[in-house]
């Protein structure tokens, strides 16, 4: 963590670990707490755009996008969830999504950005 950031923005960045990590631990926590837990996910991650709305391109945009699509998707499959083709769906968009935080979190944490 960059120890020249605000303590509200460190405060900001541990509360979006904790909220992702609930969120992906959905064999253990159970679909209503993964649910919630992936509001809280987008919020934060809304939240975490506002602040850092200067240094946005056009890859945390996409990035935000797929975080959008995998909340989505994973709403549509509980409306319709005799369509397992929307399920299949999220699971997909939602590894993709891991992958793109991983490589956004290694990325800013090595202080690779350009």
């Amino acid at each position: 963590m960059n120890t020249k950031a605000p303590i509200a923005a460190k405060i900001l960045n541990i509360a979006l670990l904790i909220s992702f990590l609930v969120t992906i631990l959905v064999p253990l926590t159970g679909v209503i707490v993964h649910k919630l837990a992936s509001t809280l996910f987008l919020l934060l991650c809304l939240v975490h755009t506002i602040v850092y709305r200067k240094r946005l391109n056009q890859k945390r945009y996409i990035m935000l996008a797929v975080i959008f699509l995998a909340y989505l998707t994973g709403l549509f499959g509980l409306i319709f969830d005799e369509i397992p083709l929307i399920l299949a769906l999220h699971k997909v968009i939602s590894i993709v999504c891991v992958i793109f935080l991983a490589v956004h979190i290694f990325v800013f944490q090595r202080g690779l950005r350009k």
